[in-house]
């Protein structure tokens, strides 16, 4: 005998309700993890920054006056400036290197694992032993400097320089994150089907014509990935700066990460710091927001 509509309905709502605490018991974990390790901080630092804690003393209220002391404080401008420099003198390098080397290792050839290999090797080395690691390279009589002096008279004070430190950093950036990078651009590559190669070779077109119909189009949403992330590393850079020259010469490597972390552990000014932290937050939002909206207006799909 058939149910009645109301028992069928009670029984599948049943059913549903039950997925649904199945559901929500998987992800109850991440969520308890989220609001204790992410949520809770954030509203933690919020309140932080309208308040003068120092470490040394209570916290007093003060409302925005942090931020109002940011807004005049030449020492932010220029660690805002420092910071767009950095992250535009790196991402544009690493988004064109890496994109071309995975247009190099997607082909099969000989000795391409090994290649491969060799330019990921830096990106799974701890940023603090890269940072060393070039701090002797960058030494006045150091490898470099011993090899561009008999060849070209050359002999650059590269972590000493106003000039020279900021691109210094941004090389030895460039240098270790192509790596990570040009895995994403090759994975991206290898999920592009062959057969719209395949079209555009009948229909006439060379490699530059496919690469620029076919291959950009479609990789769009790797391409998007890989800018989002880079500028966010960029924003957030912090060891690189710490460890060769603790924001120097004259404040000309103090990134906005590294501004943070001065004002809150050494000169104790935690409430300046989380409200500098806060900006920072809100900027990579509003750049990563703006990037998303612009790369999926354009977006390319397929069938």
């Amino acid at each position: 005998m058939e149910q009645p509509y109301p028992a069928r309905r009670r029984r599948w709502w049943n059913i549903y309700n039950r997925q649904r605490l199945w559901g929500l018991t998987f992800v109850l974990p991440a969520l308890v993890f989220f609001a204790i390790f992410a949520f809770y901080p954030m509203c933690n630092a919020f309140y932080v920054s309208l308040t003068d804690y120092s470490l040394l003393k209570a916290p007093n209220f003060v409302g925005l006056d942090q931020y109002v002391h940011m807004a005049h404080d030449p020492r932010f401008r220029i660690a805002l400036g420092n910071t767009l420099t950095y992250a535009a003198g790196s991402s544009v390098p690493i988004w064109l290197i890496s994109l071309g080397l995975g247009l190099v290792f997607v082909h099969d050839f000989r000795g391409r694992n090994l290649l491969r290999t060799m330019y990921f090797i830096p990106v799974v080395v701890s940023g603090v032993v890269v940072a060393i690691v070039w701090r002797v390279l960058y030494n006045p009589y150091g490898p470099i400097n011993a090899t561009l002096g008999p060849l070209f008279g050359l002999w650059p004070t590269w972590l000493t320089s106003r000039t020279l430190a900021p691109w210094a950093i941004i090389i030895m950036s460039v240098w270790q994150s192509v790596g990570f990078y040009m895995v994403i651009f090759i994975a991206g590559l290898q999920d592009i089907p062959d057969v719209f190669y395949d079209a555009a070779k009948v229909d006439g077109a060379n490699g530059l014509q496919a690469l620029w119909h076919v291959t950009l189009p479609l990789l769009r949403p790797t391409v998007l990935l890989v800018m989002v992330v880079t500028l966010i590393n960029c924003f957030q850079s912090f060891t690189y700066q710490y460890v060769m020259t603790k924001g120097g010469p004259s404040d000309a490597t103090t990134v906005i990460g590294l501004y943070v972390y001065l004002n809150g552990f050494s000169y104790m000014r935690m409430g300046y710091a989380a409200a500098v932290s806060l900006v920072l937050f809100a900027i990579i939002m509003a750049l990563t927001l703006v990037q998303l909206r612009v790369g999926r207006s354009e977006e390319a799909t397929y069938i």
